[in-house]
């Protein structure tokens, strides 16, 4: 049975892949970071403490909705905010602090929210978690078995979405080259709508499981965006795939940096876990400048001459043993 601490990373994993996925998928498409991404997802979290909290719901129930509703903000600020700074001729630097200014304000009204929960329901609300109405089965917390499943679906729909679905090619063309796209016959306002909506429902969907998963104190979403963006850059920012193999790498290591830091030298390093993530973005980027999907898309890649190399050597001894 695995212990608390793989179960609790395990979560983790499943968290920060949905979310570096959302994230790579603004970047994709509209070549800029979309610092409110975990900002959002904290609204999918309040949707969820609401429903549960006041409205009696099973927390799982609320997946559906927290996941749809923040779909459709992710749609209206590409409706209101992105398509009408991009027809004013904005660059991708005038939108990432627009998004970034974006995260701020909801970072201040999930501030008034908590106080108003407070005030009218009574209830302490400087932290949202809905842990208490989790399930277990077989010893196991459901979080952790739901997480599981949902990755291992999502993994699957993204590459048959990629693969065999027309809008999924189209997101994927767009991508590459939009004039290019365009020019084929894509509707690109579609995709754009397509992908906003998709980034926006992933941090629902995330925003639902961190209550489940962890204590979420106001704030916590700033600590969390850095894990994100490190999924996101050292898989390879312009690959879904990256993204997976990013968000899982990052948070193992985060977490076994954490627990042998803290072995060694005491509880005081707990501190120090969100430096973790930048240490590691930096020795992948000194390795491989574009990811480690990067590795694979040509072939005098660092990671690809040490895989030569080892080859080589294995093949030598194999003949060596002959």
């Amino acid at each position: 049975m695995p212990s608390l601490v793989t179960v609790d990373m395990l979560v983790q994993v499943g968290v920060v892949v949905l979310l570096s996925v959302g994230f790579t998928f603004t970047y994709m498409v509209e070549k800029f970071p979309n610092f409110a991404h975990t900002a959002i997802a904290t609204l999918g979290t309040i949707v969820t403490f609401t429903m549960v909290r006041i409205y009696g719901f099973n927390p799982y129930q609320t997946l559906p909705v927290s996941t749809l509703a923040c779909g459709f903000i992710g749609l209206g600020l590409y409706l209101f905010l992105v398509r009408p700074l991009r027809s004013t001729g904005a660059k991708e630097i005038t939108l990432t602090f627009a998004f970034f200014v974006i995260a701020q304000i909801i970072g201040s009204m999930v501030s008034i929210y908590s106080y108003w929960f407070l005030y009218s329901q009574d209830y302490p609300a400087a932290g949202f978690s809905v842990q208490a109405f989790d399930f277990t089965w077989f010893s196991y917390r459901g979080v952790f078995i739901v997480t599981l499943l949902m990755i291992i679906i999502l993994v699957a729909s993204l590459y048959y979405f990629f693969t065999r679905v027309k809008y999924g090619i189209a997101l994927r063309a767009v991508a590459e080259d939009e004039a290019l796209a365009s020019s084929l016959g894509v509707n690109i306002f579609t995709v754009h709508l397509l992908s906003w909506f998709l980034t926006g429902a992933l941090a629902g969907l995330a925003g639902t499981i961190i209550p489940l998963w962890a204590y979420t104190r106001l704030g916590y979403t700033d600590q969390l965006l850095v894990v994100v963006m490190a999924g996101s850059v050292v898989g390879g920012l312009n690959s879904v795939a990256g993204a997976v193999v990013g968000g899982i790498l990052v948070s193992i290591v985060q977490k076994i940096i954490s627990e042998v830091a803290m072995y060694f030298f005491g509880m005081g390093f707990i501190g120090y876990e969100g430096l973790y993530p930048i240490i590691f973005i930096f020795v992948v980027l000194m390795i491989e400048p574009e990811g480690i999907m990067g590795a694979f898309s040509k072939g005098n890649s660092t990671l690809i001459t040490v895989k030569n190399v080892l080859d080589r050597l294995r093949s030598n001894y194999e003949k060596a043993r002959q």
